[in-house]
């Protein structure tokens, strides 16, 4: 359990108001929607790992993507929710953890640590409690609301809500995250891995099987100067890129222990988005990007979880929509708490205007161009 987080006692703190599973970004989201839309509500998170902050903590994925438009002047795309963790942010990605840690504190938000779902009992339609396991042992915790960010429909799935795996039978690849150091005396960039990369399959065939892809984004880590990517094979790569000018000395610092999964469960909901969706830039009245469970009115979903076709699914798994469709249902759930019927759309939308979302695609510029970065470096270099 990392030092700041809470812990609520064994014996008597076993009832919560909004019950959030997964401590990754849809789930600090959802955690923190809950709080605006309901700042005395008893606010429980349930983490699998030692820390918070998903993939971008234990996965080594310290690509925060979807925060900013896709253009030639980037415009912001993500309202106040994530500068309140931003602005926090000038060290090591590392540092995610404690101001993760901190922010919960703030907010007042509950935390357990190193526990596993492993069961959800119904009333009637609603799921009522949940099971989970820790070193001690297991133990019941009742809840009012339930928000699945485990990005694999964990809870939905214990709790006998409708889910499927994936789409079809296919499921988006995972990412492996590599970190690399020893570059201060280089100036690396994607376009120059890429070259490097294609010339080695060409004078050795083999290599195109054992390295797949020849590159993709680097995240230029700040202080350190560490690159970040994504690439199936680190040592062969390093063994290529050592050849480089300035890269003599470059190492392997680490690899995500885990893979950086991006498709697995989905909970079938009122609405499954489409690739249709995606590319036509489909608007909704009640946009807020959360799918309610069609047979389990008090289970909500965000992240990964969020029910989508295999294309628009690999457009709302990213960290930066995780965290949106995270703050959305968190407020959802609030209300559904608050007033015992399904939260009506346009309230939903209400709070979170209220608590600085951006919701129109088209008003964007009010956000300014994409600023100077702290922390988590945010800018990349894309083939």
């Amino acid at each position: 359990m990392s030092p700041h987080a809470t812990r609520p006692d064994h014996e008597s703190d076993t009832s919560y108001d909004v019950i959030v599973v997964g401590g990754g970004a849809a789930g600090i989201g959802a955690a923190i929607g809950a709080k605006q839309a309901a700042p005395h509500a008893r606010v429980l998170i349930i983490e699998s790992e030692g820390c918070l902050g998903g993939a971008a903590t234990h996965r080594g994925v310290t690509s925060y993507c979807g925060l900013y438009g896709v253009e030639h002047k980037p415009r912001r795309a993500f309202g106040a929710i994530w500068s309140e963790i931003h602005s926090k942010l000038n060290v090591d990605p590392e540092g995610l953890k404690r101001v993760l840690d901190d922010v919960m504190a703030a907010y007042g938000i509950e935390t357990v640590l190193h526990c596993t779902v492993v069961g959800g009992e119904r009333s009637d339609s609603n799921l009522s409690s949940i099971n989970i396991q820790e070193r001690k042992g297991r133990r019941k915790i009742f809840g009012k609301a339930f928000i699945d960010c485990s990005g694999d429909g964990d809870l939905a799935a214990h709790a006998g809500a409708s889910t499927r795996y994936g789409n079809h039978g296919h499921i988006n690849m995972g990412s492996l995250a590599t970190r690399f150091g020893g570059l201060t005396q280089a100036n690396p960039s994607s376009s120059l891995w890429r070259d490097a990369i294609i010339a080695a399959k060409e004078q050795n065939p083999a290599l195109k099987k054992i390295v797949p892809r020849n590159v993709g984004v680097l995240i230029k880590l700040p202080g350190s100067g560490d690159i970040c990517t994504y690439m199936a094979s680190a040592r062969c790569t390093l063994n290529i890129l050592r050849k480089l000018p300035g890269h003599e000395n470059m190492y392997l610092v680490s690899t995500g222990p885990n893979f950086g999964a991006r498709e697995s469960r989905h909970i079938n909901s009122r609405y499954r988005l489409t690739r249709a969706d995606i590319v036509k830039g489909n608007y909704f009245d009640d946009t807020v990007a959360v799918g309610a469970c069609i047979n389990t009115p008090n289970l909500f979903c965000a992240g990964r979880c969020v029910d989508g076709d295999q294309a628009a699914s690999s457009a709302v798994c990213v960290m930066g929509t995780a965290l949106a469709t995270g703050q959305a249902a968190g407020i959802a759930a609030a209300l559904r708490v608050a007033t015992g019927a399904d939260p009506d759309p346009g309230e939903v939308r209400r709070v979170l205007l209220e608590n600085g979302a951006l919701l129109d695609r088209h008003n964007l510029a009010r956000a300014g161009v994409l600023e100077d970065d702290k922390g988590m470096n945010l800018s990349h270099d894309e083939v």
